[in-house]
This record gives structure tokens, C-alpha cells and sequence, in this order.
């Protein structure tokens, strides 16, 4: 399925639950009821907090290490009264960025949850703690708008059951979006009813094994002038060999398409194409050994 359709199905989402969306007057009401249902289906609350920390690689970094510093850490979140959902660590694949070698991402019920967690964390000097035992190996960044990034995230489609949690790397891609000047939700909206949603249920009634799924962040921050957006969409499979097959399928196809082209008019996502990472699980809420 093609990576920018589906960050506008999404921030089409996310916008309805911050506009809403006005019926025209000429709707019958029967046609109304049926919108409004629709709109109720598909309305969304928040599903988490999610924080990106950079993170930076030290002289002591290796993947023994990380398997020990990670065991370290959740022993001491273990011990805090508000804690995270889940963690993981983005490591790009098949590119770079100097501002870090890897993203350690946090994901909070909420926004209480997560200033609750960090002060608790704080208040007993977890950090000090784990870099105790594990000197040298990684350092995240801790600065909102810098080298923190939360957001209010949307998850429009359930996670299915075909996807693991226990397999690791899973096959991540992201992309930053905006609105082109003078568009908003309501130029999304007739595109999303009439032609993406009918190519969305399309894909998953033939593929119904698809790990796919993805979610929505809303920036919770002041964006870096360089890094402004109105939402980060992320896109999320078991493997990176069903991602690409996946996406390239979806962007050959007629629906795809012509549904990419109806997007390009209203919005632009950066970079032009999806940033590919590789997913590890950190903390998933499962019971440990």
C-alpha cells in the first residue's frame, strides 16, 4: 500500500476529531444517518503518548551490551509505579543521520502517565543507575523539541493477531506531512470517502494474513523549523520483505494510483520517499521471565 495514501487516510483521521466534518445541505437525511454512522466507525480517541528519544551509540555499544543494558533498565521500570506501555528502538535501514544511530521510543498510556513516569524515574535515579552498570553504551536525548519528540498518537487499524510481538526486527516506515497552502480537511474528505477507503478494504479483504497496520502521531511539541509537520505517519509490518512487496503492489495498481495523485494535490510528506527502519522490541507489557 502506498506510504503517503496512507499518511493522509490517517491525518484525515485525526482531523476529524479536531474539526469535524459539515454535511452539505443538499444530503437527504436518510443520507445523513448514513454518514454520521460512518463518521462514528471510524472516529478514533488517542491510543498513547509516544516519545522519540535520539540516541547516540557509545565507545562500549555492541548488541551484547545492548541486551544487557535493556534487561537493566526494565528491571528498574519494573520497580517505578507509572510506567510505559511498551518500548522500542528504530534503527534506520539502508541510510544514516548524524543527529543519531538509533531512536528509543517511548509509548506512555498518556501524557499524565508519561510526566508522572519521568519524574518517578528522575525522583530515583534510574538513569544514573543503568549507566552504572553499563558505561559507555548508549546516551538518548532528554530535551523536548531537540532530541525528544512526544506526540498524541492515533491508531486508526487494530493491530492484527498475524502480527508478533515477540519477533524481532519488525519492518517500520515513516514520513513527516503537511498540508499544501490553502488545503485542509475538507479537501481530504471527499477523497478519503469516495476513492482511498474503498482501495484501503480492497488490499486487506485480498490479503487477509497482512501484519499491517499503522498509526498517527500528532506533534505535542514546537517543532525545529527543519523538522515542522502537522503529523508523523508511521507505518508498521511483521518483516520488511511483506512492507515492500506490499507497498510496491499498491503503488502499481489503478486504485493506487489514482488515489496518490488526488493526495499529491493536498498535502506533502518529507522525505518524498518513506524512511525505512528496522523495529526491536524493548518492552512490550508481557510477562518476563
Amino acid at each position: 500500500m502506498g506510504s503517503t495514501m496512507k499518511a493522509f487516510y490517517v491525518l484525515m483521521i485525526s482531523l476529524l476529531l479536531i474539526t469535524g466534518c459539515s454535511q452539505p445541505t443538499n444530503e437527504t437525511a436518510e443520507q445523513q444517518q448514513v454518514l454520521a454512522a460512518a463518521d462514528a466507525a471510524t472516529t478514533i480517541q488517542p491510543s498513547g503518548y509516544y516519545e522519540y528519544l535520539w540516541c547516540q551509540n557509545g565507545e562500549n555499544w555492541s548488541n551484547e551490551a545492548m541486551t544487557t543494558l535493556v534487561a537493566d533498565w526494565n528491571a528498574e521500570i519494573d520497580e517505578l509505579g507509572a510506567k510505559p506501555t511498551a518500548a522500542f528502538g528504530y534503527v534506520p535501514r539502508g541510510w544514516e543521520d548524524d543527529n543519531f544511530d538509533a531512536l528509543w521510543v517511548i509509548n506512555w498510556p498518556s501524557k499524565e502517565v508519561m510526566a508522572a513516569g519521568w519524574a518517578e524515574y528522575a525522583a530515583n535515579d534510574v538513569q544514573t543507575k543503568v549507566d552504572r552498570k553499563n558505561p559507555g553504551v548508549i546516551s538518548c536525548g532528554a530535551q523536548t523539541g531537540v532530541d525528544r519528540f512526544p506526540e498524541i498518537s492515533y491508531t486508526p487499524k487494530a493491530i492484527p493477531a498475524s502480527f508478533d510481538s515477540s519477533q524481532s526486527p519488525y519492518y517500520i516506515t515513516n514520513q513527516l506531512c503537511s498540508f499544501n497552502p490553502g488545503k485542509s480537511a475538507d479537501d481530504v474528505r471527499d477523497i478519503i470517502r469516495g476513492q482511498f477507503l474503498p482501495a484501503v478494504e480492497a488490499v486487506d479483504m485480498a490479503n487477509p494474513e497482512s501484519t499491517y497496520w499503522f498509526r498517527i502521531g500528532r506533534p505535542d511539541y514546537t517543532p525545529l523549523t527543519e523538522y515542522r509537520h502537522d503529523f508523523n505517519w508511521v507505518n508498521i509490518w511483521q518483516n520488511a520483505e511483506e512492507g515492500e512487496a506490499s507497498n510496491a503492489a499498491f503503488a502499481a495498481s489503478d486504485a493506487g494510483k489514482s488515489v496518490q495523485a488526488a493526495f499529491n494535490e493536498v498535502a506533502t510528506c518529507v522525505p518524498e520517499v518513506a524512511q525505512a527502519w528496522d523495529g526491536w522490541f524493548i518492552r512490550t507489557g508481557a510477562p518476563r521471565s
